[in-house]
């Protein structure tokens, strides 16, 4: 069984130097770390494109998709959108399979998506702060889990205290072999919520900030946000997709160790990037992996090959 460590924080300058008492340690330290954020963001690698196609339909409540996962079912994803309270069944050539209609207490607002081994899927709904546990079947059984009720929680509020309702939880993810997830919360700080696989307690609590590798040359730090997640089984880390940054931070949460691909790639001859990128999705024994964008009626599926680092 896993051994889950206590919950924690990891703020801080001095987690990375330790404490400086002259000119030369600090001027020393400000090297080393510049030198560090150079190595932490070297070169991105390329993406290859492999299609994309078009996904938004109004009429079926999928006109601002948000979230994206693998499912269970080969050949197909899960996302939700922020427009209708729905599950729905995506392929991977971006047609609209079935959609679930999610009873009226879910509410709107839905972001994160996450299937789990038996079948369920996890739901993240950012306004009421809370985690969806759904079924997908006939009838729809769904549970809904507060952030606030989880154990540890009121040591994750006292980092939480400032977010306004619209920065809340945006991503989450599962790994398979433990069962535990990981919620990513924008806002300031960034955070990772790391959840036990029973859904009832925060056993880690990591700031996703600037001194960790966190970084962007498009925004700002305070701009820098989140907005997927999905869980590489391979590397053992976590692809995180930031939608105005638009790159990738592939984050290891055990070494704390990041590296960064932009989502770039060539298309008839031209340069081209990943607007609005919403949602996240890996399929690595395919070698694929899978962006979700939120641009109205421009929505779209993008493939790419993984990269090699």
């Amino acid at each position: 069984m896993t051994e889950y460590k206590p919950l924690r924080s990891k703020l801080g300058f001095s987690r990375c130097f330790p404490k400086l008492g002259t000119l030369a340690s600090f001027a020393s330290a400000t090297v080393s770390f510049l030198a560090w954020i150079e190595g932490a963001h070297a070169e991105s690698p390329g993406l290859t494109l492999i299609d994309s196609f078009k996904v938004a339909d109004k009429s079926e409540g999928f006109s601002e998709p948000s979230g994206l996962s693998l499912s269970n079912a080969e050949g197909f994803l899960w996302s939700v959108s922020d427009a209708e309270p729905k599950l729905h069944l995506l392929g991977i050539d971006g047609a609209l399979g079935n959609s679930f209609k999610l009873p009226s207490l879910a509410g709107s607002d839905l972001e994160g998506v996450a299937s789990r081994k038996d079948g369920s899927v996890l739901v993240l709904q950012e306004t009421d702060r809370s985690i969806l546990v759904v079924h997908p079947t006939d009838p729809i059984q769904l549970t809904t889990i507060p952030l606030t009720s989880l154990k540890g929680y009121s040591d994750a509020a006292e980092l939480l205290v400032g977010n306004p309702l619209n920065k809340g939880p945006e991503g989450i993810a599962v790994e398979p072999e433990s069962g535990r997830v990981f919620i990513g919360i924008e806002g300031q700080p960034r955070l990772l919520m790391v959840v036990s696989p029973e859904l009832d307690e925060i056993v880690e609590m990591i700031p996703l900030a600037r001194d960790a590798g966190f970084i962007s040359e498009r925004v700002d730090d305070d701009e820098l946000d989140l907005s997927g997640l999905a869980w590489s089984p391979s590397s053992r880390s976590l692809w995180i997709v930031s939608d105005k940054s638009r790159q990738i931070f592939v984050y290891n949460p055990e070494s704390k160790s990041i590296k960064s691909i932009s989502l770039t790639f060539t298309e008839d001859g031209k340069q081209k990037e990943v607007k609005h990128p919403e949602g996240i999705a890996l399929d690595e024994t395919r070698g694929l992996f899978y962006i979700l964008t939120d641009d109205a009626k421009k929505s779209r599926l993008y493939v790419f090959n993984i990269p090699k680092f």
